[in-house]
C-alpha cells in the first residue's frame, strides 16, 4: 500500500495562496513563464550532473520540456526531464518560502484592504505558487536524478494542506499537472500556450514541445561569442525578434563579467515610425534573466530617448522575479545601464568617424531622439553632443559637420561657436547677419530644426567654447569702428538714427550703426543672451499672450538705400515719403523674421510704394 503523508504549508505560503486564489490578477499567464523557468533551471542542473557525475538516473535521457493537454479533465501538463526532487526537496521547495522580501511584502499587503487592486506580478518570488491563479488543484510527479531514487506525488488544492505519497515514476524529472478552474479553459488551447511562450520564453535553451510539436525557437545569440557569429546571424535574429523583413541599420553585441555580469545584443532599425509621424515608439530593449523575460521594453535600463534601440539585455545576476520598484533601485541594473550607455555612445562615435554614410542613416531617423537626450540626460549630455550633426556656412546643404570638426576649423582668435536659426537652409544662408562672418571667414552653424536651439540652450558650450547666436547685439567681430571717414556724412547718419528712434517708438529697443553688415541695408538683432526669433515663435505658439522681445535695429551706412534715406532726411526731414519708407525698412525685417503683427497696414503701404514707383517710370 502506498504511503501518504499530510503536511501544513508554512504560514507565509498560506497567505500567499489566499491572495493568489481569491484576488483579481491581470497577468495570469505568468504562471507558464514561471513553470517553464523552473523546468529550465532543473534541466540546467541535470546537464551539469550529466557532464560531471557518471552515476545518475537516465544519463542518456533527452533534455526537453513537454506541454500537453487532457481536455476531458481540464488539465494542462508541464513536464521536464531535469534534475527532479527528493521528498525533502519537495517539502523545502514547495512547502516553504525562503525569500525574505516575500515575507515583508505579504506583511504590507495584509494591511491593505483592496487586495484585488494590487498588481502582484514581479512583487515577490511567485514561482510555482502562481499556478494556483488558474488551477483548482495541482499534482506534481517527481523523481530525483540520484541513483535508486523513489518517485513521489505531491498534491494540493491551494488551501492550507498538501500531501506527499510514494509512487512509481519511470524516468527522472518533474511532471506538473494543473487541473484548471472552469473559467480558465483558454489555457487548454494550443495557440494560447504558443503565444505565451513566444512572449515570455522564446529563448529558453532547451526544446519545448506542445502536444509533441516542437515549438520554433531561435538561439539566444547574445550568449554566444562574437567570433562564432556572422552578420547574417545578427540579421536573422533581428528579423525574428522584431518580426520584420528589414535588416537593422547597425548592431552592438556586448558581453561583460565586471563590474557586473551581463550579455546584450542591441539593434538600430533602418526605419523610424516616429520620424514618419505615425506614433511614439515604446521602449524596445527587453530585460532577461537566464534567457527568461523579466520585463518587456524596460525603460529602467534604457533611457526613454533611446527607445528606438531594440534588443535584449540578459543578466544572471538579476533575480527572475525582481519587482518593478527593485528594478528602479537595483545597483546591478544601474551598473549595467551605465556600462551599456557608454558602449552605445562609443559605438555611434566610432561609426560616425569610420562610416559616415551609415551614421547618416541613423542621424536621419533618430536625430530628434539624440536632441531629446541632450535636454533630459544631464549625466550623458557631453557624450550625446559628440553625436550631433549640423549644416553650416562652409558645408552648405549637402554636407554635415559635427562640433568637434567645427572647433578644429575655427580661426585661432575665435573663442565662440557661432550659429544662426531659421526654418530652412536656404533662408539661413541668405541671412544678412552672416555677411561679416563670411568676410572674416568665420564658420556659422545652421540650426533649421526648432529643437536645435533647445539643444544649444542646454549645452551652453562644447569643449570649452560657448555657443553664440550671430544676431546677438553684443557680438564683436573687430570690424572697423568707422564705416567711413566722411565725418559730415557720419553726422547725417547720426541725425537719421535719431529720426528712426522717434518714428519707431517702443517697437524697437535701440537703433545703431551696424558693424556686422557688409551689403544689406539693415538688420534686427537680439538683445544679449535673449532667445532667437525661432524660439520666441515656439513660445508664442504655446502662449498667445507672449510678446516678442524688442530688437535692436542696425543700419548699414555704406548701403546705397541707406545713403539715399540719409540724404532725404537731411534735405527734407518732415517728408511723409521718408517716414513711409523708413517704417517699411523695419517692417521688411519683421516680415523676414515672420513676426509682424500688423500685416493689415504693412501690405497697403507696400502697395502704395509700388504704385508711386510705377508712376515714376
Amino acid at each position: 500500500m502506498e504511503k501518504t503523508e499530510q503536511f501544513e504549508f508554512q504560514s507565509e505560503v498560506k497567505q500567499l495562496l489566499d491572495i493568489l486564489v481569491y484576488s483579481l490578477y491581470k497577468h495570469k499567464e505568468i504562471f507558464l513563464r514561471e513553470l517553464i523557468s523552473n523546468a529550465v533551471d532543473a534541466l540546467n542542473k541535470v546537464q551539469f550532473e550529466v557532464l560531471t557525475n557518471p552515476n545518475i538516473e537516465d544519463k542518456d535521457l533527452d533534455l526537453k520540456i513537454n506541454i500537453s493537454f487532457v481536455k476531458s479533465q481540464n488539465k494542462v501538463v508541464i513536464e521536464d526531464t531535469g534534475i527532479g526532487m527528493t521528498k525533502e526537496e519537495l517539502i523545502e521547495n514547495i512547502g516553504t518560502i525562503a525569500h525574505s522580501g516575500t515575507i515583508d511584502f505579504l506583511k504590507k499587503l495584509s494591511e491593505t484592504k483592496k487586495k484585488d487592486q494590487v498588481d502582484l506580478i514581479g512583487k515577490f518570488g511567485v514561482g510555482f505558487y502562481s499556478s494556483f491563479m488558474v488551477a483548482k488543484e495541482i499534482h506534481i510527479y517527481t523523481k530525483s536524478f540520484k541513483k535508486k531514487s523513489k518517485g513521489y506525488l505531491w498534491k494540493s488544492k491551494g488551501d492550507s494542506n498538501y500531501s506527499i505519497e510514494d509512487m512509481v515514476k519511470k524516468h527522472r524529472g518533474t511532471r506538473i499537472e494543473l487541473f484548471l478552474k472552469k473559467e480558465e479553459k483558454e489555457f487548454l488551447e494550443k495557440l494560447t500556450i504558443k503565444d505565451i511562450i513566444a512572449k515570455h520564453s522564446k529563448f529558453v535553451p532547451f526544446p519545448v514541445y506542445i502536444d509533441e510539436e516542437k515549438i520554433e525557437s531561435v538561439a539566444a545569440i547574445w550568449t554566444q561569442p562574437k567570433s562564432s557569429l556572422k552578420q547574417k546571424d545578427y540579421d536573422d535574429f533581428y528579423k525574428f525578434f522584431e518580426n520584420s523583413q528589414e535588416e537593422p541599420e547597425t548592431h552592438l553585441h556586448l558581453s561583460s563579467d565586471a563590474p557586473v555580469q551581463f550579455n546584450a545584443i542591441l539593434f538600430v532599425p533602418k526605419t523610424s515610425f516616429e520620424m514618419a509621424g505615425i506614433f511614439k515608439a515604446e521602449p524596445g530593449v527587453d530585460l532577461y534573466s537566464r534567457k527568461v523575460l523579466i520585463k518587456k521594453g524596460s525603460s529602467d535600463i534604457m533611457p526613454d530617448y533611446l527607445r528606438f534601440i531594440k534588443g535584449v539585455i540578459d543578466s544572471e545576476d538579476i533575480p527572475l522575479n525582481i519587482s518593478r520598484e527593485s528594478i528602479q533601485k537595483n545597483i546591478i541594473i544601474d551598473k549595467i545601464k551605465k556600462h551599456i550607455l557608454k558602449k552605445i555612445f562609443d559605438h555611434f562615435v566610432k561609426m560616425k568617424q569610420k562610416d559616415m554614410d551609415r551614421y547618416l542613416g541613423v542621424w536621419k531617423n533618430y536625430n530628434r531622439n539624440f536632441k531629446e537626450g541632450i535636454a533630459t540626460d544631464f549625466n550623458n549630455r557631453d557624450k550625446i553632443a559628440q553625436l550631433l550633426l549640423f549644416h553650416s556656412s562652409k558645408k552648405g546643404k549637402e554636407e554635415f559637420t559635427d562640433l568637434k570638426a567645427y572647433i578644429e576649423r575655427m580661426n585661432k582668435d575665435q573663442n565662440e561657436i557661432y550659429y544662426v536659426t531659421g526654418l530652412d537652409i536656404e533662408s539661413l544662408d541668405k541671412n544678412p547677419a552672416l555677411e561679416a562672418f563670411r568676410k572674416k571667414d568665420i564658420e556659422v552653424l545652421y540650426l533649421g530644426d526648432p529643437l536645435d536651439e533647445i539643444v544649444i540652450d542646454h549645452l551652453r558650450a562644447f569643449d570649452g567654447k560657448a555657443f553664440k547666436l550671430v544676431e546677438s547685439a553684443d557680438i564683436k567681430l573687430d570690424e572697423e569702428k568707422e564705416t567711413t571717414k566722411d565725418k559730415e556724412y557720419l553726422k547725417d547718419v547720426g541725425n537719421y538714427i535719431g529720426y528712426l528712434k522717434v518714428i519707431f517708438g517702443d517697437k524697437i529697443a535701440d537703433v545703431k550703426i551696424s558693424q556686422r553688415l557688409v551689403d544689406s541695408p539693415c538688420i534686427l538683432v537680439h538683445p544679449s543672451d535673449g532667445p532667437s526669433v525661432q524660439m520666441e515663435k515656439v513660445m508664442k505658439m504655446v502662449n498667445k499672450e507672449y510678446s516678442f522681445s524688442k530688437r535692436v535695429f542696425e543700419i548699414n551706412p555704406k548701403n546705397e538705400l541707406i545713403k539715399e534715406m540719409v540724404r532725404i532726411h537731411k534735405k527734407k526731414p518732415d517728408s511723409p515719403e521718408l517716414k513711409t519708407l523708413s517704417i517699411q525698412l523695419l517692417d521688411n525685417m519683421m516680415l523676414r523674421e515672420g513676426v509682424i503683427d500688423h500685416i493689415d497696414t504693412a501690405v497697403p503701404r507696400i502697395q502704395d510704394i509700388m504704385f508711386r514707383a510705377a508712376k515714376s517710370i
